[in-house]
């Protein structure tokens, strides 16, 4: 894959970020979330960045992490919610 890919998908990146801590905002205010599609666009996210040579991918670590934190952070606080309805 070409270098240009490494900032687009930095950016998918950042946009998931931006959509999962809106999601949690909304899911923390009591609104119900329609989070469809949202593994198929992580898996080719990872797909993508599996397709770079390793020596690259180290540039995703933290950024992929920081993914895992939204998304279990916005799994806990939904299962919360489902816990006290």
């Amino acid at each position: 894959m070409d270098a240009p890919a490494l900032p687009a998908l930095l950016a998918a990146i950042e946009r998931l970020d931006a959509m999962l801590a809106l999601a949690l905002a909304f899911a923390q205010a009591g609104r119900r979330l329609d989070l469809e599609g949202l593994d198929a666009e992580i898996t080719a996210l990872c797909a993508a960045i599996l397709t770079l040579p390793r020596e690259q991918r180290g540039a995703f670590g933290g950024a992929l992490m920081g993914l895992q934190a939204r998304i279990l952070a916005l799994q806990a606080g939904t299962m919360s919610d489902l816990a006290g309805a």
